[in-house]
C-alpha cells in the first residue's frame, strides 16, 4: 500500500501554505482556509474570481489569524495564465515555506433540468467544475512533487457525483461525476512516481454557502453586465445544513483518516441535529443499479408535497422538511 493511503498527520503541515480555490464568498473554501489558518497553524493563500471579493475575504481572515500569513490572488481557475500567476505571487509572498495542502474548489451551479437548461451554463459548469480542476492539478502537482514532504490535493466534487442524476441539477451533477473520475486518475496516475502526494475527492452534502448566488454574479460579469465591483455575499442556509466552520471541521477529520472519498454528511457532531442528508444509503442504490446493469426510475412516481421526485433529496433531512412544511400550511 502506497503513503497516499492510510492516516495523515495534520500536525506536520504548521507553518506550511494551504491554497484554496473559490475561497472568497463566505462557503466551502472559506470554512477550510479559516480552519486551515486557525486551527492548523499554516499560511493561506485566498483565491477568487473576482478582486474586491478576495481582498474583502483576505482582510478577514488577517484579523483572525496571530502570525500565519495571508494573501488573497484574485485568479480564473480555467486559465492557466491566471494561476501560473497566483504561483508567482506566492512564491514572492510566502518565498520561505513549502506549499502543504492545494484545494481545488472554486465551481458554479446552475439548477435546470437538461431539456430546459442553458447549453451556455452547461459550458461554464464544466469549464470552471472540470478544466477548473485540470488546470489546478496541472499548475500545483509539479510544485508537489519537486517537495519532499507529504502534500495533500483535494478537488471538491459533490455527494451528487456519487449517486445517480436525477433532473434539476443535471449539468451540475455531470461535473461532479466527472471530478470525482479525474480525482480517481489523478491519484492512480501518480501513485507511483510521487508517493508523498496525497489526492482526494470532497463530496459534500448540505452546506450553508452561496454557490448559486455567486454562479449567477459571475455568469453576470462574464457577459459585461455588472455595472460595479460584486461584493461578498453570505451563504444561504436553514436549520439542517452545515455550517462552512463546522464542515471544514469534518474535511479535516477525514482528511486525518486518509480516507480518498471525503463525504461529509449532515451528522454529528458537525450539526446539532438527527436528520442526515444520509449520502451512504443513497449511494448504495445507484452502486446496486450499476451491480443490476438497471435504472431504478421509481421515485419519479412519487408525489412530494410542494417539492419536485427526487432521487437524490430523499432522506431524513428532507423527509423532516416536508413534515415540517406541512406543519406551517
Amino acid at each position: 500500500m502506497s503513503k497516499q493511503q492510510g492516516e495523515l498527520s495534520l500536525g506536520q503541515f504548521e507553518n506550511q501554505i494551504a491554497v484554496v480555490t473559490g475561497a472568497g464568498n463566505n462557503g466551502i473554501g472559506w470554512g477550510i482556509a479559516k480552519h486551515a489558518a486557525l486551527e492548523l497553524g499554516m499560511h493561506v493563500v485566498l483565491v477568487d474570481l473576482h478582486r474586491s471579493v478576495v481582498d474583502s475575504a483576505c482582510e478577514r481572515l488577517k484579523e483572525l489569524v496571530d502570525q500565519q500569513k495571508v494573501i488573497g490572488v484574485q485568479c480564473d481557475v480555467t486559465r492557466v495564465e491566471d494561476l501560473e500567476r497566483c504561483v508567482t505571487e506566492i512564491q514572492e509572498k510566502i518565498p520561505d515555506s513549502p506549499i502543504g495542502m492545494v484545494f481545488a474548489n472554486a465551481g458554479v451551479i446552475f439548477n435546470n433540468t437538461i431539456l430546459k437548461s442553458d447549453l451556455e451554463d452547461w459550458k461554464t459548469t464544466l469549464n470552471v467544475n472540470v478544466i477548473g480542476v485540470v488546470a489546478t492539478a496541472k499548475v500545483f502537482i509539479p510544485l508537489l512533487q519537486a517537495q519532499q514532504g507529504e502534500s495533500v490535493f483535494c478537488s471538491t466534487a459533490s455527494v451528487g457525483g456519487l449517486v445517480r442524476g436525477d433532473g434539476g441539477a443535471a449539468s451540475y451533477q455531470a461535473s461532479k461525476h466527472a471530478v470525482v473520475a479525474l480525482s480517481e486518475s489523478l491519484s492512480f496516475e501518480i501513485a507511483k512516481k510521487s508517493p508523498q502526494i496525497r489526492v482526494c475527492v470532497l463530496c459534500p452534502c448540505i452546506v450553508a454557502s452561496s454557490l448559486m448566488a455567486s454562479s449567477e454574479v459571475n455568469k453576470r460579469s462574464g457577459r459585461g453586465e455588472l455595472e460595479v465591483d460584486p461584493q461578498q455575499l453570505q451563504p444561504m442556509s436553514h436549520q439542517f445544513s452545515m455550517t462552512p466552520e463546522n464542515h471544514a471541521k469534518q474535511v479535516f477529520d477525514l482528511m486525518e483518516q486518509g480516507k480518498f472519498y471525503m463525504v461529509t454528511d449532515n451528522v454529528r457532531p458537525y450539526v446539532d441535529h438527527d436528520y442526515p442528508f444520509d449520502a451512504q444509503t443513497i449511494i448504495n442504490e445507484r452502486l446496486q443499479n450499476l451491480e443490476q446493469l438497471d435504472l431504478d426510475n421509481s421515485d419519479a412516481f412519487v408525489a412530494l408535497e410542494g417539492r419536485h421526485p427526487s432521487s437524490i433529496l430523499k432522506g431524513p433531512m428532507f423527509q423532516e422538511i416536508t413534515r415540517l412544511a406541512k406543519v406551517d400550511t
